[in-house]
């Protein structure tokens, strides 16, 4: 199969000043284990659109069978920045600036994307060497495709999220709000 994975990484996203039981309930959603302290929070969405991939048919003992045959699979970035409203502006700022590394951070892993799509068994044995199935599985391996994309998406993101949100990065940015908000207001 010829496959192409088209990548749209998106733009810097707008952020959103919300409450601080959203920013939690988002911290939450991601699977933060500091949710509950969460004064923002990034939350990346990869779409995965298949209607560019084209698939053959042909039909064996009576049975309709199916595979993959070309196509395009679009993966599309979206974001949302989400700060909480109870804390400073100025705190909210710097907030926002930790939050848009974590945007970059998600855009750069959307560039990993197509060369781990096309490592995963999985997704081999759908796109690239595509085997023949039987009919009535196609939206299970619809299913299959958007699942694994997931995976790997949120893998990679976890990753990051790990390696960007130390302690010693939390101590830093608070000890910045204490230095630059705490003389500003």
């Amino acid at each position: 199969m010829s496959l192409q994975v088209n990548i749209n990484a998106g733009t810097m996203p707008s952020h959103q000043i919300v409450a601080a039981d959203i920013v939690v309930q988002h911290a939450r959603s991601l699977g933060n284990p500091n949710a509950s302290q969460a004064l923002a929070i990034t939350e990346p969405i990869c779409r995965v659109d298949q209607t560019g991939l084209q698939y053959e048919q042909r039909q064996i003992q009576g049975r309709i069978e199916f595979r993959f045959l070309t196509g395009v699979l679009q993966l599309t970035l979206r974001q949302d920045i989400f700060i909480a409203n109870n804390i400073s502006d100025c705190a909210q700022n710097i907030w926002l600036e930790h939050e848009q590394e974590h945007v970059r951070d998600n855009q750069g892993i959307m560039g990993r994307m197509d060369q781990a799509i096309r490592a995963h068994r999985d997704l081999q044995n759908i796109l690239i060497s595509p085997i023949w199935r039987p009919r009535s599985d196609f939206n299970k391996v619809q299913g299959k495709i958007q699942s694994t994309v997931d995976d790997i998406f949120r893998e990679f993101t976890h990753e990051a999220v790990l390696s960007r949100d130390t302690s010693a990065v939390y101590s830093s940015i608070q000890d910045r709000i204490r230095r630059q908000c705490n003389n500003n207001e």
